[in-house]
């Protein structure tokens, strides 16, 4: 199985929440050129956090692949990697938009086994991790991809 882990792109502060903050037009760009970089991945599903700035990049993804956006509670900037892994497909490509710290904190999970451990993301930014199963420490980092 192979799991791409993305930030969304950078996002406006006028919002009335933190939920309803939109993407900039340099977070659409970013996405959109990290969408472009990841052309040739075969994505199966994308699942996106329920905030706004989330589903919008995942709006581009799923322009670019082909593929309808689900929606995932789990996936808020709090939420736990632990939940997210067991909510994860067993099977195909699959693309996660979400945010800090919740896409350090899963990356971490599934490479080392050890939520803490994981790598920052700059808005935009992308992993491609690959395992048989995706469970705690089993994963490997692929590629990384930024605009």
């Amino acid at each position: 199985m192979q799991l791409i882990i993305m930030r969304h792109g950078e996002a406006s502060w006028s919002a009335t929440s933190d939920r309803a903050r939109v993407l900039t037009d340099v977070g659409r760009n970013e996405v959109l050129s990290t969408v472009t970089a990841m052309a040739d991945i075969p994505v199966t599903r994308i699942i996106s956090s329920p905030y706004d700035r989330a589903r919008e990049t995942a709006g581009i993804a799923a322009n670019q692949f082909g593929c309808d956006v689900e929606t995932l509670d789990a996936l808020v900037p709090e939420g736990n990697p632990r939940d997210i892994v067991e909510r994860l497909p067993d099977s195909g490509v699959v693309l996660l938009a979400s945010h800090m710290p919740v896409v350090s904190y899963l990356t971490g999970l599934l490479c080392d086994g050890v939520p803490s451990s994981g790598p920052s993301f700059q808005t935009a930014m992308a992993v491609l991790l690959e395992a048989e199963l995706m469970v705690a420490g089993l994963a490997t980092i692929k590629h990384c991809y930024t605009p």
